[in-house]
């Protein structure tokens, strides 16, 4: 049986252990930062980002990950006559997808996914692609899997405020200012592989994050009990306990993982942003 390697982007944001166990192939995203190029996760990490907005106020850019590089990485995973299954970021948010696309069309044993979502959602269809991959499931079954199962991530966030959304073009000054004056801090969720808001809290950031939490796993129903993500941008070690604490009281899920978003999450999201992402039955 030829072996089946699990790719993905790297804003799937999968925690090390998770990606060592699981021997996943991570391809980074490009962050452009005071004119520097650089790779999310290899040799830019989202401190260095925070850090350089305190300093400068000045955000990076991220770009897609070009055809080539793809083509490089797909070269090396497939040279031992193995199988990759790569599931990319968002096609509503990245031309990353398309690039795989085109590079995968060189290779017959390439099949790339349209994860339709970010972040750790992503690598909840990661960690289920490597179960499928271990049980003995071929490439093409689990990418008819795997495209069912996306529709079922909950994924969703809440931020500080619209300060690095505004920065990025992701909204407008006016807007940003006018949630900041106001208090609001706003709860995004994925729609049609496009972010939108779906909620708007108001309060003191800790207190607001905890209602979130109890409130999207509540909305949640029933849920695969194996995967939930707890993933943050930046966070006191304090709070960051507190929410796992809440999360695990749910009884609703076996591991509940903690994950940093990584670079191109952060960028757009700033500090004190948290999401919940679960499976749905």
């Amino acid at each position: 049986m030829k072996k089946i390697i699990i790719s993905t982007d790297s804003p799937a944001d999968l925690p090390a252990a998770l990606v060592k166990k699981y021997s996943v192939a991570i391809c980074p995203l490009h962050v452009i930062l005071n004119g520097e190029d650089k790779l999310d996760g290899v040799n830019i990490t989202p401190d260095d980002l925070l850090d350089n907005y305190k300093q400068n106020k000045t955000l990076p850019s991220t770009s897609a990950i070009p055809v080539g590089e793809y083509t490089d990485k797909f070269a090396k995973l497939t040279a031992d006559g193995s199988s990759v299954v790569h599931i990319s970021l968002s096609s509503g948010v990245s031309s990353s997808h398309r690039n795989a696309v085109i590079a995968a069309e060189d290779f017959e044993n390439v099949y790339v996914v349209d994860s339709m979502l970010l972040t750790t959602a992503m690598s909840v269809l990661v960690i289920k692609a490597a179960h499928m991959a271990e049980s003995g499931m071929e490439a093409p079954e689990i990418v008819k899997e795997l495209e069912v199962l996306r529709d079922k991530v909950d994924i969703s966030f809440v931020l500080d405020n619209l300060e690095f959304l505004a920065k990025g073009g992701r909204c407008s000054a006016v807007a940003a200012l006018g949630a900041n004056i106001l208090g609001i801090r706003p709860s995004l969720e994925m729609r049609d592989s496009k972010l939108g808001v779906c909620k708007k809290y108001r309060g003191k950031i800790d207190k607001v994050q905890l209602q979130y939490m109890n409130e999207r796993i509540e909305s949640m129903g029933e849920t695969d009990r194996e995967i939930a993500f707890l993933t943050y941008s930046s966070m006191e070690d304090e709070q960051l306990s507190v929410l796992k604490n809440a999360v695990k009281a749910t009884g609703k899920f076996d591991e509940v993982y903690v994950a940093r978003a990584g670079c191109t999450i952060t960028a757009h999201c700033g500090p004190n942003c948290v999401g919940i992402i679960a499976l749905r039955k």
